[in-house]
C-alpha cells in the first residue's frame, strides 16, 4: 500500500487545502481524519483481504445501509481502497460506561436497531 496519508489527501473530494491526522482503531484498514475548508471526514484506507473474507464492497453496502437506517454517518465518497464518511465527534465507550444501566440500555437498543433496520436498507451486492 502506498502512504495512506498521501492517498487520503489525494482524493478528489476536498475543498481548499486538506490536512490529515491518523486515527486509532481499524483492524483491517487505516483510519485518517481529514479536515478541509468545509468539513471533517474519516477516510478508511484498506484493500480487500480475501483470505479473511474482507471485501470492501460489503463495507460500502453496509455503510450506506447504516446511514439510511439512521445509525451511521453518510458515505461521502469511495473508490477502490478508500471509503470516506462524515466525521462525528465522540469517544469510545469503556467497560465502565457499559456498567451504567442507562448507557447499557442505550447501547443494547442501538445493537437491536442495527440488526433490525440495517438489512432493510442493503442495496446492490452484499454478502450477508
Amino acid at each position: 500500500m502506498t502512504d495512506p496519508i498521501a492517498k487520503a489527501l489525494s482524493l478528489p473530494i476536498w475543498q481548499g487545502t486538506p490536512a490529515a491526522v491518523p486515527l486509532g482503531g481499524g483492524i483491517t484498514n487505516l483510519n485518517i481524519l481529514v479536515t478541509d475548508d468545509v468539513r471533517r471526514a474519516v477516510v478508511r484506507i484498506g484493500d480487500d483481504i480475501p483470505v479473511h473474507q474482507i471485501m470492501r464492497f460489503n463495507e460500502l453496502a453496509a455503510s450506506r445501509a447504516a446511514h439510511a437506517a439512521g445509525i451511521s454517518p453518510a458515505v461521502l465518497y469511495h473508490e477502490p481502497g478508500a471509503l470516506v464518511i462524515d466525521f462525528i465527534a465522540g469517544r469510545t465507550m469503556t467497560a465502565a460506561d457499559l456498567r451504567e444501566p442507562a448507557t447499557l440500555a442505550e447501547a443494547l437498543a442501538l445493537v437491536s436497531r442495527t440488526h433490525r433496520e440495517l438489512p432493510r436498507h442493503l442495496r446492490g451486492p452484499a454478502l450477508t
